[in-house]
C-alpha cells in the first residue's frame, strides 16, 4: 500500500530526492528495525521532509538522520518502536508496533503514559498532524 494521499499532501516540504531500497534496507539493518512499508513508500520518494502541515509542523527525518536517532535516550530502539521525526519542538515522533504516535522528548513519567497515537497509517499520522494533533 502506498501513501498517495499523504504523499500529494507533503509535496512542498520533500526532500529531494528520495532513497533506494538499497538505502533504506541498509538503515533497518543497522538499526535492527522494520520500518512500514508506507513509511519506506514515502522515503523513495522523499528522503525525509520538513515544513508546516495544515495546523502543524512535521519533521521526518532522512535515512542518514534516521541511523542517528538512536542516540535519543526517549527510548531504547527495538524493530517493533524507534523515532521517525519531531515537530521542530518538544514532539518526537515513532513508530510503536503498528502505530504512529507522539511522544515528548522529556517526560514526566515513564514514557508508556506519555503516548498519543496519532493512527495506525501513514496517511491516518498525515491526517492528525495537519490536525494539530501531537503537538
Amino acid at each position: 500500500m502506498t501513501p498517495l494521499r499523504a504523499l500529494e499532501k507533503l509535496q512542498h516540504g520533500f526532500q529531494l530526492p528520495g532513497v533506494t531500497s538499497s538505502e533504506i534496507e541498509a538503515c533497518e539493518a543497522a538499526l535492527k528495525i522494520s520500518l512500514p512499508e508506507e513509511y519506506k513508500a514515502f522515503l523513495r520518494v522523499s528522503n525525509g521532509f520538513n515544513d508546516e502541515l495544515g495546523h502543524g509542523y512535521l519533521i521526518l527525518w532522512s535515512v542518514d538522520e534516521l541511523s542517528r536517532a538512536d542516540g535519543y535516550e526517549i527510548f531504547q530502539f527495538r524493530s517493533d518502536r524507534f523515532l521517525i521525526g519531531s515537530n521542530g519542538g518538544p514532539t518526537a515522533y515513532a513508530v510503536i508496533g503498528k502505530d504512529y504516535v507522539s511522544i515528548p522528548f522529556v517526560f514526566a513519567g515513564t514514557w508508556q503514559n506519555e503516548v498519543q497515537v496519532l493512527g495506525d497509517t501513514f496517511d491516518a499520522f498525515i491526517a492528525a498532524i495537519e490536525e494539530g494533533r501531537g503537538a
